[in-house]
């Protein structure tokens, strides 16, 4: 059984997110496991920081930190078993450095259907795929869901 499981979430992608965290959540409860939701925002350049609004920093990571909270509640674990971070940077990067800091044993990532751009370009789940130590769970639109 996985103990310690990591759920990066997209807020502005809730289909996928919801479909990583009810696999989640089954999976914690299973094995009295933890969760730790994940939220890589966007990096800015420093040039873009003085062009934006006075507290758009912190109404940004306000905003996230609503999102993530009322997924947290619908996961229907106690509060100790599930943790809740922001990071700023590559996603694939900060993924990947959240489960070693965690010492995750597994990654699940909702994630649609690889698009054209996405096969050539690659997509931050192909990245964090290959570059992962440990399971990654990769939860597709459209999969019937077992559970």
């Amino acid at each position: 059984m996985f103990k310690n499981i990591l759920v990066p979430v997209d807020i502005d992608d809730p289909t996928n997110a919801e479909r990583a965290l009810q696999r989640a959540g089954f999976l914690a409860d299973a094995g009295n496991g933890s969760v730790h939701l994940l939220y890589v925002r966007f990096h800015l350049p420093k040039t873009y920081a003085g062009l934006l609004p006075a507290g758009f920093d912190a109404k940004e990571r306000e905003d996230c930190m609503t999102k993530l909270e009322g997924w947290k509640a619908r996961l229907g674990l106690p509060d100790e078993r599930v943790t809740l971070t922001l990071r700023r940077g590559s996603v694939a990067s900060e993924v990947l450095d959240e489960a070693r800091e965690r010492n995750a044993d597994l990654i699940i990532i909702g994630s649609h259907l690889p698009s054209l751009s996405s096969r050539l370009l690659g997509s931050n789940a192909a990245s964090i795929i290959r570059d992962a130590t440990i399971s990654v769970l990769v939860l597709r639109e459209g999969n019937r869901e077992v559970l």
